[in-house]
């Protein structure tokens, strides 16, 4: 009984410590996008080279509706 316990108890605590760490990636990744957002927040002219780094790629429906592709995307939650 004892050794079954122990056995769960260094699971959890593996599993604790790998919640941890992606957890820790996210918050890195959201950091990362505001520093990125920052640089873009104060521009006057929207420029090629600004546009290149948000988006991805435009596609037009045969409606002519455009589809846009961001260069980012939403963090997944799970």
């Amino acid at each position: 009984m004892i050794e079954a316990n122990n056995k769960e108890i260094n699971e959890l605590v593996v599993s604790k410590k790998e919640s941890l760490l992606s957890s820790h990636k996210v918050v890195e990744n959201i950091q990362k996008l505001k520093q990125e957002l920052a640089q873009f927040l104060n521009f006057d002219e929207l420029t090629p080279e600004i546009l290149h780094r948000l988006i991805d790629r435009i596609e037009i429906k045969a409606d002519g509706t455009p589809k846009i592709f961001y260069r980012f995307s939403a963090p997944k939650i799970e």
